[in-house]
C-alpha cells in the first residue's frame, strides 16, 4: 500500500497596511491598496506536509503538534474535498488511452 506525501514551504508575509473591503466581490478587487513585507525563508517560513494513505480512516489536521478539529462544511473540509476531486481527475486521465 502506497503512502503519498508532499511538503511545501512558503515565506511569511506580514501585512503592514491591510485593505478593508472589496470594491468588486466577483473579481475580488480591494477597495484600497495594501502594503506588506515578505520575510526571507532562511529566517522564518511556514512548512506544511500532507500525507495520504488508503488505510487512513478519517481526515486529521495537526497544527503546531496539536490535533485540530476539521469542521464539516468548513473551509478546510471544502478544500480537502476539492483536492480529492482534482486527484480523481488526474487518476482518471492517467487511465485513459493516449
Amino acid at each position: 500500500m502506497a503512502v503519498y506525501q508532499a511538503t511545501a514551504s512558503a515565506p511569511v508575509n506580514i501585512a503592514c497596511i491591510k485593505y478593508w473591503g472589496k470594491r468588486d466581490t466577483k473579481l475580488i478587487l480591494p477597495t484600497n491598496s495594501s502594503l506588506s513585507v515578505t520575510l526571507d525563508q532562511d529566517h522564518l517560513r511556514s512548512t506544511t506536509t500532507s500525507r495520504c494513505d488508503p488505510s487512513f480512516e478519517k481526515d486529521q489536521l495537526w497544527l503546531n503538534g496539536k490535533e485540530e478539529e476539521i469542521k464539516p462544511g468548513g473551509r478546510l473540509a471544502v478544500c480537502i474535498e476539492e483536492l480529492r476531486r482534482l486527484r480523481k481527475e488526474v487518476e482518471k486521465k492517467a487511465d485513459e488511452p493516449k
